[in-house]
């Protein structure tokens, strides 16, 4: 009697492993997700476009092509750049300076109980504030410029970056910080290898989420008195009565918003936390 023959040939394993990956792709939860995100948002665009001509008149709500063409429109003859560039610089001016006022105050006010009684009130008066009395309060004092935005900005994100950055120097870890002290390390020292390191995770969670803040207030400041940016195109939509103007420059501005955090803001963090995972590939 002959033994059977089990060789597998190599166009059968080919086969059979094409057939293992399209059979875990399909049970995959990342393509479900997928699916189903695609699914609500088409959704979402054949209600719109039902909406426009049959509930509300073109003019109200246009449709989903029209504001398309109207983007397309407004990119090739480059008003979304200028005003994109306008806004954002804005933002990074006042982004910047909450930074470098917001982290001595912050490293201060977690290090020393007297720093954080001078400034807790002062912080916390800050972030309890109404945005839209910031945007008012800038038009009155700056008037129709680029610096009120800026200044807004300003305002916005330092309460953050101070909080954050105190609760940071709090969770540092007190056996390293009382072992730098035995072995009279200078106090620059321990900030660099032992606080800073605590401070980080906080600093940059407080970053990504006052930088959209951030965005959003200055285009808002534009609006009330800005001569530029999409802030000051969105209120001359609002003039003319331009639906259709106001849903393009709408969308721009979401689509802007999370390119900055995924292109800039997420591989940012990643390098910067690749201590944590050295075997990872940063991508």
């Amino acid at each position: 009697m002959s033994t059977p023959d089990y060789t597998i040939t190599p166009g059968a394993a080919v086969r059979l492993r094409v057939q293992d990956y399209v059979v875990r792709f399909f049970k995959s939860r990342r393509l479900w997700r997928t699916v189903l995100s695609l699914a609500g948002a088409f959704a979402f665009l054949a209600l719109w476009d039902y909406a426009s001509g049959n509930i509300w008149a073109v003019y109200i709500l246009p449709s989903p092509i029209d504001v398309v063409n109207q983007m397309k429109q407004l990119v090739e003859d480059g008003t979304v750049w200028s005003a994109f560039w306008a806004t954002l610089r804005k933002t990074l001016y006042g982004w910047g300076a909450a930074f470098v006022i917001g982290v001595p105050i912050g490293l201060l006010m977690g290090r020393y109980r007297y720093a954080n009684a001078f400034f807790q009130d002062f912080v916390y008066i800050l972030a309890n504030v109404p945005l839209l009395v910031y945007a008012v309060i800038s038009l009155v004092i700056f008037g129709v410029s680029d610096t009120g935005p800026a200044f807004v900005v300003l305002l916005l994100v330092l309460p953050a970056v101070a909080i954050n950055t105190a609760a940071g120097v709090k969770s540092a870890d007190e056996g390293l910080l009382s072992m730098s002290r035995s072995f009279n390390r200078t106090p620059l020292a321990v900030t660099k290898n032992v606080i800073f390191p605590a401070v980080t995770p906080f600093l940059l969670a407080a970053g990504r989420v006052s930088f959209a803040d951030s965005w959003k207030l200055a285009a808002l400041t534009e609006t009330f008195g800005g001569s530029s940016g999409i802030g000051f195109e969105l209120n001359t939509s609002f003039e003319l009565y331009s639906v259709v103007d106001a849903l393009a420059w709408m969308f721009f501005f979401v689509i802007f918003v999370i390119l900055i955090e995924r292109i800039l803001l997420l591989p940012a963090e990643r390098r910067i936390f690749s201590w944590r995972n050295p075997g990872e590939k940063l991508v």
